[in-house]
């Protein structure tokens, strides 16, 4: 596997982690979609100006949706911000076939799901981008056919479907926040991990970009919490994790999975690259002993990446704690921090 800068690989901040979950989300709105639009046409309503631009839209989201929901375990990210321009895009279409009448108010807030859904699962600028672009659309189909009322209707219809979006989105934000981070030390728990190793499993696969973890685990925080309490022990877990994270590079993150156990996840990073890291972490809070356990990925699973990491973990603290093991695999002597080689603890 190549070396590569780990400065440009990518991080779990610009891939989404649920691409799955989004496009079946999405390929439900789609046929809703298609049912509205073609709801229109079928059920006694309002006129329409333009019905076969109607059918057209419920004839071409119908399928699309279809085929989101069967391939969303497959397909790429960019999928769902072609379904939402696709959406936003077949609104607009709706609100400009219903006409000049105050009946277009009525498609226009299909918007609003799909801005919903790009509060909730997009970053705050893409989902904002959204906001503009619907908002821009919207206004240009009502432009077709402008009268001096439609200024109202465009005015109403925004804030009504923009202002819930951001209340939801805020929400959602702090929900997401609280479920997937350590509440004593802000960092990403463990299910937020399965992400992160998640995200990197598939760029690697993908992409073929090398990334490494390590499990640690600090050697002193029970006799520290029987002897001064828990709060001494927590304000050592706040202590080091803002020590080190002063030491890590941008791309990597670091997860509380436990009371004193740690997992750290280096995209980019090679074995040796990986031991560099943990080294400083080591360099930075010296009076702060750990054992870690590095694992380079080759092609693991998630669950199999997990054991060999703990593994490792787990024979440096049998050799004594203050160590680390590369790969459990590997002679021991040979994967020790060279200053423990010095001091020659392996047997």
């Amino acid at each position: 596997m190549p070396t590569r800068d780990s400065r440009l690989a990518p991080t779990a901040s610009e891939i989404s982690t649920s691409v799955p979950t989004m496009l079946g989300w999405l390929a439900l709105l789609t046929m809703g979609g298609a049912l509205v639009a073609a709801s229109m046409i079928v059920l006694p309503f309002w006129p329409i100006q333009h019905k076969p631009v109607d059918l057209g839209v419920a004839a071409v989201l119908l399928p699309v949706g279809l085929a989101m929901w069967f391939a969303r375990k497959r397909a790429p990210a960019w999928t769902v911000h072609a379904g939402l321009l696709l959406g936003i895009g077949s609104t607009t279409a709706s609100v400009w076939a219903t006409g000049s009448t105050a009946a277009s108010q009525s498609p226009a807030l299909y918007y609003g799901f799909l801005i919903a859904f790009a509060g909730v699962f997009l970053r705050r600028r893409l989902a904002v981008a959204y906001v503009a672009l619907a908002g821009g659309l919207f206004l240009a189909a009502l432009l077709t056919h402008w009268r001096a009322a439609l200024a109202t209707q465009w005015t109403m219809t925004m804030i009504a479907i923009t202002l819930p979006c951001v209340v939801i989105s805020t929400l959602v934000g702090r929900l997401r926040t609280q479920a997937l981070h350590d509440a004593l030390t802000g960092l990403p728990n463990w299910r937020r991990l399965e992400e992160l190793l998640a995200v990197q499993v598939n760029i690697g696969r993908r992409e073929g970009w090398p990334f490494s973890i390590a499990a640690i685990d600090l050697d002193g925080l029970k006799q520290i919490n029987d002897e001064d309490g828990h709060a001494a022990g927590d304000q050592l877990l706040q202590a080091t994790t803002r020590a080190w994270l002063n030491v890590l590079r941008s791309t990597d993150s670091l997860a509380r999975i436990g009371g004193d156990e740690f997992v750290l996840v280096l995209p980019g990073s090679e074995l040796d690259e990986a031991q560099a890291v943990v080294a400083r972490l080591r360099a930075e809070l010296p009076s702060v002993p750990f054992s870690a356990g590095i694992v380079s990925w080759s092609g693991h699973s998630i669950g199999e990446l997990l054991r060999r990491a703990d593994a490792g973990l787990y024979a440096a603290k049998k050799m004594g704690g203050g160590l680390t093991v590369s790969d459990p695999t590997a002679d021991w002597n040979s994967t020790l921090e060279p200053d423990q080689q010095s001091n020659g603890v392996a047997s």
